[in-house]
């Protein structure tokens, strides 16, 4: 089984047609929304045919770890709610693992779609892990796969957005084979929750490093 891990807050507008087309891959995967809404995303995910888990804590990092404990799947997948990735490119990025450790889906020819700010903050960024740590086109994807016991076996300790850069940090220091899967990216639909506070965080992770 596939797990599919889909952190949410207030994402009402998007969830529905994230969900829609996982379901339409077929069987084998079980769909997990982590949930800190005020909205109706909770309602809407469950309609859909999601398991709904309530978010005690804060933070994607920490709505990320609590999907993969709760996890039924070997194999789990993390995408967000909001749209912007088409759940039809999550069997390319399947169909690598086990051959890799880590796959990654890179939006690098549809950044510009995340917005002039964010767009040149991730070449920033993607460059200065590159020359850290190893080749990255998208260190902020929210887009990628693992073994489950991969992940937990990297004992992550970010609760925020930097945690995926945490895990590419991870990655490479564990020696993980780590593979890029070009995928589409769509405009987000309603509002982001990347702050400019998030982006000092993952800077400051890049130059610290992990413990």
């Amino acid at each position: 089984m596939i797990s599919v891990i889909i952190p949410t807050r207030n994402e009402e507008e998007g969830i529905g047609k994230v969900i829609k087309g996982i379901k339409e891959l077929g069987k084998g995967y079980e769909v997990l929304v982590v949930d800190k809404s005020e909205d109706r995303t909770p309602e809407i995910a469950r309609k859909m045919g999601a398991r709904v888990i309530r978010q005690s804590g804060f933070g994607k990092g920490d709505a990320m770890k609590l999907g993969v404990k709760e996890a039924k799947g070997d194999v789990v997948v993390f995408m967000d709610g909001d749209g912007t990735y088409q759940p039809s490119c999550i069997p390319k990025l399947i169909r690598f693992v086990g051959e890799y450790d880590l796959v990654r889906g890179s939006r690098a020819r549809y950044l510009r779609n995340a917005g002039f700010l964010r767009f040149f903050a991730n070449i920033f960024l993607s460059m200065l892990a590159t020359l850290l740590y190893g080749k990255t086109t998208d260190l902020l994807t929210g887009l990628y796969c693992m073994k489950k016991e991969d992940f937990e076996g990297m004992n992550l300790r970010s609760d925020g957005f930097e945690i995926e850069t945490e895990i590419f940090i991870k990655a490479h220091r564990m020696g993980f084979k780590v593979k890029e899967v070009k995928v589409k990216y769509e405009k987000r639909v309603g509002k982001g929750k990347l702050k400019m506070r998030d982006g000092f965080k993952i800077l400051k992770l890049l130059i610290r490093g992990t413990r």
